[in-house]
Formats: C-alpha cells, structure tokens, sequence
C-alpha cells in the first residue's frame, strides 16, 4: 500500500539544506518497493542485501528444496521419512521443491513453476499392504548444480519386501548412479553439455540404479533392509516363493520430465486438459513382450488373465528370481520437455489404473487442483504462509497451508476403492503449474 506523509517546511540555509537531502534520502529508501524473497533466514537476508548491488537486474535465483514437516502430515497414520506410511492408508502432504524456469519466459517474474505434491496409500480389499511410496524432493544436484527430484510407486507381489526395498534404497541407488554420470560428463564436456549427453546419462543411470536394486532383492527383509546375514528384525522370515515389485519413478529436472517403468504402475501427464502417458504396462500379452518371453523359452499362460507361466500378471518387474530370464527388469525410460500447459503428473500403481482410465484420473485430479485454489493464494517456501509478490507472479513453493496435492490423490485413491478395485491403491500427484 503505498503511503503519504505529510512534509515539515525548514528554515533555509546549507545546513539545512544537507539534512533535508538526507531526509528525502531516507524517505526515497523507506517507500521504495522491496524485491519479495521467500523463506529466507536474516543471515540470508543480509546475504542478498550485500549481494544485489553486483547481480544483473531481473535476474532470478533458485533457493534449494526443505522437505515438509513431519507433523503437517494430514494422514492420521504414522508417516515414514518419506511421507509415505507402510500399512493400512498413508499420505504425504505437499512439500518443497525448486522453482522451474518457464522455457519461453526465463527473463519474466512470473515464469517461475511452483512444484508441489501429494500421495495416498490404501490397503483397500487386499489383506496386506504391498504397495510404497517414495517422495524425495532435492534428493541430489545435477552436474549443472540443478536440484532433482524424485517420486515414485513400487507395487510389490507375494509380500512388501522388495517394495519396501525400493522405498528405502532406490532414490540412495540413482543418486550414487548419477553423481558417477556427472563425473563422467564433467570430464568429457570441462565446458557446457549438450542436451543429448545429459538425456543419455540419466538413462544410463537409471538402467545400472534398476539393475543394482533388483539384484539385492534376493536377500530383501520386509522392513525394506538388505543384509547378509539375514535381517534379524521382528519381519524376518516372511517369504514367499515368488516375491517382487513393479516400479515407476518419475525425476524432475530443470524443463524435463523422465520417467522410468519397470511392470504395470503407470505415470501420466496431464497436458492442456487431455492425458498423456509417460510410460506403458509390462503386460505379458502386449505382442512385443510375449514375443519377447517366448525367445527366452518361457510361454504366456492366461489364468484369470495372462500370466508369465500362469503365475505373474506382468512381465517386467524387480525381484521374481524364479521366474528369470522371462521376467527382466530393464525399465522403459521416457524424457518429456516440459511446456507452459503441464497441469499435473500422476504416478499410480495399477490398483487404481484398473478401475479408473487415464482420461477420468487426469479430469479428476486437474479439477480437484483447479477448485482447490484461489488465483490471490501462494505458498512461502518452507514456511507455510501466504505470500505474493507485486507483479502476481507464483511465490516459491513450499508446504501448502492447505494440502491439494494430497487431496486430489486421495480422491483418486477412494474413487478407485468405491469402483470396486481388487488391489492395494497407491497415487501419487504433482503439481506441475503455478495456480496463483
């Protein structure tokens, strides 16, 4: 708001005239507007102030992600570090991560994308919960020093050992996986890396991360730890003979969007009000997969549906030692550029894609993030205020004082319960665009 103050006449004179230019000084410094910089410390404060004389004008600063509390979980379950729980129904409220410069307006205010996310787990009708989540906003830095991000659903089969590894290690596997592409990278390319390079070192890196987890999931616990000798916590012992997971891991990075799928969980991008899918089901009767198990002597069996040697419904998927070579676990890597009209990406496992089509989960979820937020609304990086700058452009994301993300994927989550689904129902929704 701006203000008027009322000015006092003084006497002339060179005295006087140097103490009214310093008054006038100090107005000019006090109504001047101020540049809004959300959630920063008074040392970072100080930081800034020090700083902006020596930075270009309008230039714009990424601050790094803070992971939410665990205490502004809206779930009344225990939630793990993750934000995800490990029985029963669990959620995670919507968290922090970097702004994302717009491609086509990196030089405006308001091409900054505020990111945040939300999940819900249900055990459903199944006995057991086999499913988890992992939500690791900032879990490592690109080469470049750009923050990625890492969500993903692991749908596990004859028990929650080789999910709850993934939960637990995936995320610590392609951080060390990537930071050994970065080195890589630095030394081919001392200078700017072309585009082609990176997409290639983030597949590779998630190819090795699949391939390292799948081969600790022999000796995987229930409690998501894998150790020789055998764990010796109170859910040792729980195994079955065939014991795997599928998984779909989505990372954010700058304008990209790579998503790797290894069995039948799915991710899918709402673009514009219409649905893409960022990765296709390992089914065992898609052609090109059944025509790829049979060359490694194995047949397709349909029992209550196709089946790998009438025993798995998928034919990728991590763990599952008995049923290889036909059951790989190489994962499908797609790498989308972002764009202006990205709403919302959803990451499922298929206890909910069974019931609900790609088109009404992007409808749903669109909605639900569309009504749940008022244009005046923004959320101040870590701390939880509102916060908007002069202009109206999006402020850094933080956790949001009212948990839409969380909401849209629990709504995803009960629509596909009321449907009738069979099977444990995990969702995972982020949102991709700044609503106010």
């Amino acid at each position: 708001m701006v203000m008027a103050s009322a000015g006092v006449n003084m006497p002339g004179g060179d005295g006087d005239h140097a103490v009214s230019q310093e008054c006038r000084l100090r107005r000019r410094r006090r109504f001047s507007p101020r540049r809004f910089v959300p959630a920063a410390s008074e040392e970072e404060d100080k930081d800034n102030v020090a700083s902006s004389s020596s930075r270009p004008t309008g230039e714009k600063r990424s601050r790094p992600a803070r992971s939410p509390p665990a205490s502004a979980s809206p779930s009344s379950s225990s939630p793990s570090s993750d934000g995800s729980s490990d029985r029963g129904e669990g959620c995670s409220s919507p968290g922090a991560v970097a702004q994302l410069p717009l491609p086509s307006e990196a030089s405006t205010a308001a091409a900054v994308w505020p990111v945040a996310f939300g999940s819900m787990s249900l055990a459903g009708r199944m006995r057991d919960m086999e499913d988890a989540v992992s939500l690791r906003p900032s879990f490592c830095t690109w080469s470049d020093g750009s923050p990625m991000h890492f969500f993903a659903v692991f749908d596990g089969h004859g028990g929650p050992h080789v999910s709850a590894l993934c939960r637990e290690q995936m995320h610590v596997i392609l951080a060390e996986e990537l930071a050994a592409e970065a080195a890589a990278l630095r030394q081919r390319q001392p200078e700017a890396v072309p585009s082609s390079e990176e997409e290639t070192a983030w597949r590779a890196a998630l190819s090795r991360s699949f391939s390292r987890v799948d081969a600790l999931a022999a000796v995987a616990c229930a409690c998501g730890r894998a150790v020789v000798p055998p764990c010796q916590c109170p859910l040792s012992g729980q195994t079955g003979a065939i014991i795997g997971s599928t998984a779909v891991v989505a990372l954010l990075v700058r304008d990209r969007l790579v998503v790797a799928n290894c069995g039948d969980s799915r991710a899918v991008l709402c673009r514009g009000g219409s649905p893409i899918p960022l990765s296709f089901d390992h089914k065992p009767d898609r052609p090109d997969e059944k025509a790829r198990i049979e060359a490694a002597g194995g047949r397709v069996v349909y029992l209550n549906g196709a089946r790998v040697r009438g025993i798995l419904a998928m034919s990728r998927a991590l763990g599952d030692k008995y049923l290889k070579p036909e059951v790989i676990c190489e994962p499908d890597i797609t790498i989308t550029e972002r764009t202006i009209e990205d709403e919302c990406l959803i990451l499922a496992s298929d206890g909910m894609w069974d019931v609900i089509s790609n088109e009404t989960a992007s409808d749903v979820a669109r909605q639900c993030l569309e009504d749940g937020r008022s244009p005046s609304r923004s959320c101040a990086a870590g701390s939880g205020e509102a916060a908007s700058s002069s202009t109206g452009a999006p402020a850094a994301v933080g956790q949001e004082s009212e948990p839409f993300c969380y909401r849209a994927a629990a709504l995803l989550a009960r629509l596909a319960l009321g449907r009738e689904s069979s099977d444990n129902i995990s969702v995972v929704v982020i949102d991709l665009k700044g609503r106010g």
